[in-house]
């Protein structure tokens, strides 16, 4: 298993904290996910499943991929494939697909709202649990307190501890005073406050100070750097001109991509003109006006468009967030229960504007992904794990969504797999992301055809991640499924 850091000063108050209060606590709860025993992932067989491979609109007959050293060793008709020494799952009237990829996670994330008790504490272990039972093997971590994410990407690629395929960008970068500086000093606790936002961001003035904290984060090796370029609330100062320049160019020297979060039209268009590699979020906040579309469709850069995520608001504010399968059987019962039971004094002013924002801005940020989309922009799925996004499952719900905003079931599909993967890869050519010989044995097998039916993308008989078939453990007991 991980062999965690040294316990700091802040985890140790934490803990000191948990256990005075947690007399009589429960017990965690039994994991979500896990592996057969063994050093390395047994000769497997998944037989008789039909494939959708990441690549084309169609399915490919039934036939039997051969696993072997966490690889797709071969793909051969159904039951020419004989040995003695093999697990064979039973993939037969299922297809058998690339695992889900994620482009904007955060595997630090805590989803309970904060009025809940069960907000106080993010268990990262748990969430990556639960973006492995949703079949999300592969995640972009676009900001997260370093150097922990660092210190998780590179466990699970030892294999040390189980999770989804990480990327991490580390902390973001923003302007002083930025986002998200302005939600940590209205919602983290003062006593805690200064450790989160000084390993969760960079908060830089100048453009020499810019480009001496990326040289300062480049020994972790991040995959992409993140920067703000939005104003959370409203008003906040915003990373930009030749600040945001300096940070972008800075880590192209190293070989490293820049990813902006952005809100208005204003903000990605700036991002685009400094050199960023991605939108993280789309427009949200206002209508892209249509002679304004040519400018993204130029850039040529992707559109992470994170559509649930501030649906989810909207439907939180509303109080009428309803739960899914996928939900049920990875969150506690009560902390779904809790976000239509909102205090009225949960949010800070500021927020409910914000929030008030998103309600009236729903349709607007759908209308912007259907033309984009048809504009040719490349759109991808990403669900940003936060208040009410629980990794994993949230995913589910931004493919969804992007169906719902215009992309036919074969585009979405494709944002959250093969498309997903030669982005968050930098690579034309991954080695993830697709079913083909030679690839990383990272799949799904589900009940239905998600390429005529979303629905059926929800009902996963097997995830199986570098070649090991894992075993998936619902809340409230087992689903009515085959076992290998």
């Amino acid at each position: 298993m991980l062999e965690r850091p040294k316990v700091r000063a802040w985890v140790a108050v934490l803990i000191a904290t948990t256990m005075v209060g947690c007399v009589g606590c429960e017990q965690a709860p039994p994991p979500l996910v896990t592996r057969p025993a063994g050093t390395a992932p047994p000769l497997t067989r998944i037989a008789g499943g039909f494939v959708w491979d990441g690549r084309t609109d169609q399915l490919i007959a039934p036939r039997d991929l051969i696993l072997e050293g966490g690889r797709i060793k071969a793909i051969v008709a159904r039951g020419l494939w004989k040995t003695d020494s093999e697990v064979v799952v039973d993939a037969t009237s299922a297809i058998v697909m690339p695992g889900l990829i994620d482009v904007h996670g955060h595997t630090g994330a805590n989803s309970a709202p904060s009025w809940s008790s069960a907000s106080q504490f993010p268990d990262p272990d748990r969430n990556l649990q639960s973006y492995l039972y949703a079949g999300v093997t592969t995640v972009l971590d676009p900001a997260a307190m370093a150097p922990e994410v660092f210190e998780r990407r590179d466990a699970i690629a030892k294999g040390d501890l189980l999770g989804p395929t990480i990327f991490a960008a580390g902390p973001m970068f923003t302007a002083i005073g930025g986002h998200p500086v302005g939600v940590m000093d209205a919602l983290v606790p003062w006593w805690i406050r200064w450790y989160v936002k000084s390993h969760m961001t960079r908060e830089v003035g100048t453009a020499a100070d810019a480009r001496a904290a990326v040289q300062a984060l480049l020994p972790s090796k991040p995959d992409v750097i993140k920067v703000a370029v939005d104003a959370i609330p409203n008003g906040a100062p915003l990373l930009g001109g030749e600040v945001l320049r300096a940070v972008v160019d800075e880590a192209k020297k190293h070989g490293i991509r820049t990813v902006a979060h952005i809100g208005t039209v204003a903000d990605a268009l700036e991002a685009a003109d400094a050199g960023v590699a991605a939108w993280m979020h789309g427009v949200y906040k206002e209508r892209i006006p249509d002679e304004v579309i040519g400018r993204f469709q130029t850039a040529a850069i992707p559109y992470v468009a994170t559509t649930f995520v501030f649906d989810d608001y909207a439907d939180i504010y509303e109080r009428k967030r309803e739960a899914t399968e996928l939900e049920r059987e990875t969150v506690p019962a009560d902390v779904l229960a809790s976000f239509n039971e909102t205090p009225a004094d949960s949010q800070p002013p500021a927020f409910v504007d914000f929030v008030k924002l998103m309600v009236a801005t729903r349709e607007v940020r759908c209308d912007n992904v259907r033309r984009l989309n048809e504009a040719g922009v490349p759109i991808l799925a990403g669900a940003d794990a936060q208040l009410g996004v629980f990794p994993g499952p949230a995913l589910h719900r931004e493919i969804a969504g992007l169906v719902r905003c215009g992309l036919t079931s074969f585009q979405a599909l494709q944002a959250a797999t093969s498309a997903a993967a030669r982005f968050v890869s930098g690579n034309p050519e991954p080695d993830f992301g697709t079913v083909q010989l030679g690839k990383r044995a990272d799949l799904i097998v589900i009940n239905g055809d998600p390429l005529t039916s979303l629905e059926a993308l929800h009902d996963i008989r097997y995830v199986v991640k570098d070649g090991w078939v894992l075993e998936r453990h619902p809340l409230g007991g087992p689903r009515p499924t085959a076992t290998p």
